[in-house]
């Protein structure tokens, strides 16, 4: 029996490659986003701690102010690091939607070829089975013709 042979075989490996560059996208995205995300809970990490040093036994007011100098640089870089991760979600979103779209067209052509190849072998058994029948019918007539 023949091997099945797919004729969209380069179009479905090209999908794949685009599937898999997609797939990259999404994951650096999604790496940036975590970044931020950690960075954000670094700040506030550090923004309690500096609330607690901020009237601690022993402080003077210039340890006090500059206790809230930094709260307010604390809180300045939060806002930063908040609108880049709401920038850092919309494009993980949108390479989101590329992974999907380009798994979706993969999808599709492997569908295409698993359907193909399945109906390939159903097709081959069938005359597999039809020239079987026809050797034992030839086989059972030889006898009986002499």
């Amino acid at each position: 029996m023949k091997r099945f042979r797919f004729r969209l075989e380069k179009v479905l490996e090209v999908r794949q490659y685009y599937e898999r560059i997609a797939e990259m996208k999404l994951a650096a995205a999604a790496g940036k986003c975590a970044l931020l995300e950690r960075n954000l809970a670094e700040n506030a990490r550090a923004t309690r701690e500096a609330a607690r040093q901020r009237f601690g036994a022993g402080r003077e007011l210039p340890d006090m102010r500059t206790v809230e100098l930094y709260a307010l640089r604390l809180a300045a870089e939060r806002e930063r690091t908040l609108k880049a991760l709401a920038l850092a979600e919309a494009d993980r979103e949108k390479a989101r939607q590329g992974y999907v779209a380009a798994s979706r067209e993969t999808k599709l052509i492997t569908k295409l070829r698993e359907r193909g190849e399945a109906e390939y072998y159903r097709s081959a058994v069938r005359e597999e089975v039809k020239t079987l029948d026809d050797l034992s019918r030839a086989g059972k007539n030889i006898g009986r013709d002499e």
